[in-house]
């Protein structure tokens, strides 16, 4: 296997790592296998900078990158093209503040198509949060790319203003519609910040429920918005719902509860032995 190769997939993968993490990562890859030495390593690294393949980021560019730096002496290096888009994403989401929606919209598009290859810090993420109520197409595509952070660990830096825009999404964008993508998004990111917005919409679409394949697109969708621990968490207030509902004698709905609430249970189970190893 050429290394210089592995050194680019792996920058391309993961982004800017510490030098030694990459050693560390490659050498345990190919348990220390033939070729694959520190010393060895190091001068490929050394040439990669040279011909200017890969590039040390600056301190400020650690900073500003959101990387931890916890000594204030550790190497970075990346993908040179992965800094040039770097900087292309950095003002793309400077330019949001313009009051230009064509600009806005144009720019949410240019940064999915490089989601995968950039890092965006907390506050550059509130940026995007702050124009989620602007447009449909604004709103779908933001709440495309938050999900995409929030899923890697990291999240807006403003909280409550976050919350408070996925409310208003759902309130402006998401009334009366289905299980659609946007819905979707917005209730993950409400799942993942424990919001019991999340419960009440869950109660609301439960009413709706008329059949059985109703009940498995609602209990297969909530699953999917990683809503499980929230939904275990209200064990006792859905219990009450339920008892409601059947008292009403409305068990298909009823039984829509029970469903989700089954199936909430084990999904929590399911991750607390996983992460118990």
């Amino acid at each position: 296997m050429n290394i210089e190769r592995e050194i680019i997939e792996y920058l391309s993968l993961h982004g800017a790592v510490r030098t030694t993490e990459l050693i560390d990562a490659l050498r345990e890859l190919h348990k220390v296998g033939r070729g694959f030495s520190k010393e060895t390593l190091y001068r490929r690294l050394k040439r990669m900078i040279d011909t200017g393949t890969i590039r040390r980021l600056t301190d400020d560019e650690i900073v500003s990158f959101g990387y931890p730096d916890t000594d204030g002496r550790a190497e970075y290096i990346d993908l040179a093209l992965s800094l040039e888009r770097k900087t292309h994403i950095d003002s793309l989401i400077e330019g949001l503040g313009k009051n230009d929606i064509i600009y806005q919209k144009t720019a949410m598009k240019d940064l999915i198509r490089y989601k995968e290859k950039y890092r965006l810090s907390p506050q550059q993420l509130d940026e995007i949060v702050k124009l989620l109520p602007a447009s449909p197409e604004i709103a779908g595509n933001g709440l495309h790319i938050l999900r995409s952070f929030v899923s890697g660990g990291i999240h807006p830096g403003n909280k409550n203003v976050f919350i408070k825009q996925l409310h208003e999404i759902l309130d402006v964008f998401c009334k009366g519609t289905s299980f659609d993508r946007m819905k979707e998004n917005a209730l993950f990111l409400l799942s993942a910040n424990d919001d019991y917005r999340v419960i009440e919409s869950l109660k609301d679409d439960i009413k709706e429920i008329q059949n059985q394949k109703d009940s498995e697109s609602f209990v297969d969708f909530y699953l999917r918005v990683g809503a499980a621990p929230i939904i275990e968490k209200n064990r006792s207030e859905l219990f009450n719902f339920e008892c409601d509902l059947r008292r009403e004698n409305k068990d298909c709905p009823a039984d829509a509860v029970a469903d989700i609430r089954t199936a909430a249970f084990f999904e929590v189970e399911k991750n607390f032995k996983k992460n118990r190893g």
